[in-house]
């Protein structure tokens, strides 16, 4: 592997899961104020094993998450110090990696299964071991078989997943009323391509002008999570490779298809041009449905006057389908010199894991199934709405270039969405930049 292949994501934003602006954080300040002062820097208790925990997190997600370790740090009797560093996403990678090659990395961190492809064949992933791991307490079986799997190269365990997040629609309530497409607590969407596309014609005429149909950027990998998603609902799709994935190898007729679907969305304007940010627009009011991530609902719940709701992305193919990735906990090479250390890492996420429906608060799905399944969890608003939709995430493909890869797709797509390429052209040169970059 090249050098420049396994920075790349530091300079690449692919991986910036959006910044939660204020409104999350004053979410995760509130549901969080007994934990949240200084916890970062607390240090060990005289005698505990102290573990460092890096975290990418922003926003609500911080908040959240310091909660908990806080709350491990009192209720354990194991001895165990959880000591949590929290980096900016855009360069958390860079620098997970700089302190692996160093040997400074620290006992846990949080890794996007995404970056698998990338860490386990650097080898900078250790190992979960089969008797470290029944000596933690982990159960293997009582995960999200959908989500596990990603965890699992050549049937060895690389880590505990926490979450899955994915691409789910929101929907304002008043303008799917005032549509007509809203009655007994249901969104009135029929199937297909034609069912989508009435849906969004009929708010269209029935909504202000600067209300938009369906809110998504033409820019940033928004639109290509969208594509991903509709891609991957028609059989045989979601693919960009062959199996030895050393050549591009799209299912043109699906590709074809799904792309020029959501192109029609754009150029008739039921998903307006020049949307730069999505989920302010939706916050405000402005936009009667939008595609995104889990990951806005604490947001979406302190907007003021806004009456929402949740659901999992429209089947509109052969079967349901979104984009997602997942949250989980690695331990970086350089920490199996300590069987304490090791332990005590996986004591906690082992223990993270099973209090999913916490973490729920931020909106991501529990990987644990007894957590996503637990009343806690069910009692959260919206979250129910589209808990199944764990089972239909569709990932990108696990491979070590992935991230270059995907900012072409959006460079093209930007393009497509514009009017300044066609779907046919888009296709034609879509192969061959995969090839290009495979082979350097």
């Amino acid at each position: 592997m090249r050098r420049a292949d396994f920075w790349y994501g530091k300079r690449t934003p692919l991986w910036l899961v959006p910044v939660l602006i204020v409104g999350v954080s004053l979410l995760g300040w509130r549901l969080t104020d007994n934990y949240e002062s200084g916890y970062e820097n607390e240090a060990a208790a005289p005698n505990s094993v102290l573990i460092e925990f890096w975290t990418p997190f922003s926003g609500g997600d911080s908040s959240f998450m310091n909660a908990l370790v806080a709350k491990y740090n009192e209720e354990n009797e194991d001895g165990i110090t959880v000591r949590m560093t929290n980096n900016k996403l855009d360069d958390y990678y860079a620098k997970l990696s700089t302190a692996i090659v160093t040997g400074e990395a620290p006992e846990l961190a949080i890794m996007h299964v995404s970056k698998y492809a990338q860490f386990v064949p650097a080898k900078f992933v250790s190992v979960v071991g089969k008797e470290e791991s029944a000596q933690a307490g982990i159960d293997w079986d009582g995960y999200n078989p959908n989500i596990l799997r990603k965890t699992i190269i050549n049937g060895t365990h690389y880590g505990v997943p926490l979450d899955a997040h994915f691409g789910v629609l929101y929907y304002n309530k008043k303008w799917l009323k005032q549509a007509g497409l809203y009655a007994d607590g249901q969104v009135q969407i029929q199937p297909g391509e034609e069912g989508f596309t009435e849906f969004l014609r009929k708010i269209h005429a029935q909504v202000p002008e600067d209300v938009a149909p369906l809110a998504v950027p033409s820019i940033r990998i928004d639109s290509l999570w969208l594509w991903w998603s509709l891609y991957s609902q028609i059989d045989g799709g979601g693919q960009l490779y062959d199996v030895s994935g050393t050549h591009a190898q799209l299912n043109e007729p699906a590709a074809k298809r799904s792309l020029t679907y959501i192109d029609s969305l754009y150029r008739e304007k039921l998903i307006p041009p020049d949307i730069n940010d999505a989920t302010s627009q939706f916050a405000r009011g402005r936009a009667a449905t939008l595609f995104l991530g889990v990951w806005s609902i604490g947001l979406f719940e302190q907007a003021e006057n806004l009456d929402f709701g949740v659901m999992p992305l429209p089947q509109i193919y052969d079967h349901p389908a979104s984009w997602g990735d997942a949250h989980t906990l690695a331990l970086p090479t350089g920490t199996d010199g300590d069987p304490a250390e090791r332990q005590a890492a996986l004591k906690f996420a082992d223990w993270l894991t099973r209090h999913g429906d916490l973490w729920a608060q931020a909106g991501h799905i529990p990987a644990f199934e007894a957590a996503a399944r637990s009343p806690e969890f069910l009692a959260l608003p919206y979250r129910s709405d589209y808990v199944q939709a764990a089972d239909d995430v569709a990932y990108f493909p696990d491979h070590r270039k992935q991230g270059r890869i995907n900012d072409e797709l959006v460079a093209e797509l930007e393009r497509l969405w514009s009017g300044n390429l066609t779907v046919d052209r888009l296709l034609q040169k879509i192969g061959p930049k995969i090839e290009q970059i495979l082979e350097e």
